[in-house]
């Protein structure tokens, strides 16, 4: 039987102010169960969020192994990975395993015969993706499956949290860290030197990733025409397949970050362009909202292209930095992991009490 609703949250609070015995306080040997590392390969941008949080849950001094679930869906693969799953975890015997996504790396973590948190990230919970709508319902399906069975749960925002059809009550809202000591404010001028871009025109920029619908590219082109009306030499540039690593040069180079998707769970883009201090203009997805709280200059705006391009108007012609990065502040890696932890201890002390 799970804990219950009441007694998660009050643990879970427990744990980040330290509260527990010492026991509760040890650190856990976690098996990261994911689907990128085989795709990183060749897209290196793929779970980065991933990699990140694993190395700030071992600077931590968490000790973390990883399994591969791999990016084929054929029922024959799932079956055989899930087999090869069960059996490194007999052999391994992590304390707990940590699926980062619902869907299928949701199910097998929840299946894997070890105490159990799953991730929700954001198109496992929600529409968005470039994919049929068939899929994404037996993904919805899949997750909660997961949801149902695994002993913590950790979504990414608000948002997710109350996208699960159950045990809502039980979920904790973790937003994936950033690093903040790659993503810092830097000198505009040198940015764009280094990138090839000009030194007087105003520039947004979006990711798309590989996904340009979804990335609601469509809507910020649009946006984007409102704007040559007024400011005739502004500029979108369309960022995607960029390494991890240069991604700070953009944000300092920009003068606004567009954040059109369709659907989020907490944007890892907008956190990283509010650490380096770049003004954001967004559509209410995920918990930019929340993010975008105080932040000034940047807003949130409806996904009306005329009202996004006023909103940008504004902002390029203000030619000011945020404060985006004093509101980000509580998200770097260290405090994020600090908080997955915390859940880690739950689950285990969760699972002795059962036990």
């Amino acid at each position: 039987m799970l804990p219950n609703e009441l007694n998660s949250v009050k643990q879970f609070n427990a744990l980040q102010q330290g509260t527990l015995d010492q026991q509760d306080a040890g650190l856990p040997h976690v098996l990261i169960i994911s689907n990128h590392f085989e795709v990183k390969k060749y897209l290196a941008y793929a779970g980065i969020f991933v990699d990140r949080q694993i190395a700030s849950l071992e600077k931590a001094g968490v000790k973390v192994s990883t399994f591969d679930i791999g990016s084929r869906h054929s029922p024959v693969h799932i079956f055989r990975k899930w087999i090869e799953l069960r059996r490194y975890v007999r052999h391994l015997a992590p304390d707990l395993v940590h699926g980062q996504f619902g869907t299928i790396v949701g199910v097998l973590t929840a299946f894997a015969g070890r105490p159990s948190v799953v991730s929700f990230c954001g198109g496992d919970l929600q529409r968005g993706a470039s994919v049929s709508l068939v899929r994404q319902l037996f993904g919805f399906l899949l997750s909660n499956i997961a949801a149902l069975r695994a002993t913590g749960l950790i979504c990414k925002s608000e948002q997710l949290r109350q996208a699960l059809w159950w045990r809502k009550n039980q979920a904790v809202v973790i937003p994936s860290g950033i690093d903040l000591n790659l993503f810092v404010p830097g000198p505009q001028f040198e940015a764009r030197k280094e990138l090839g871009w000009s030194l007087e025109n105003p520039i947004a920029i979006i990711n798309v990733r590989e996904d340009p619908r979804a990335k609601g590219l469509d809507l910020a082109m649009a946006a984007m025409k409102f704007v040559s009306a007024r400011l005739p030499h502004a500029e979108l540039q369309v960022i995607k397949n960029v390494e991890p690593m240069r991604m700070p040069l953009y944000y300092q180079a920009a003068d606004v970050l567009l954040c059109m998707s369709i659907a989020e769970g907490s944007p890892n883009v907008v956190k990283e362009a509010l650490a380096c201090n770049l003004p954001v203009v967004s559509t209410p997805v995920g918990d930019v909202q929340e993010r975008l709280a105080g932040v000034v200059p940047s807003c949130v705006v409806s996904r009306d292209p005329s009202s996004l391009g006023r909103a940008i108007v504004d902002i390029l012609l203000a030619k000011q930095r945020s404060n985006g990065r004093e509101r980000v502040a509580s998200l770097g890696l260290d405090q994020v992991a600090a908080q997955v932890l915390a859940v880690y201890r739950m689950v285990l002390k969760s699972n002795h009490s059962l036990g």
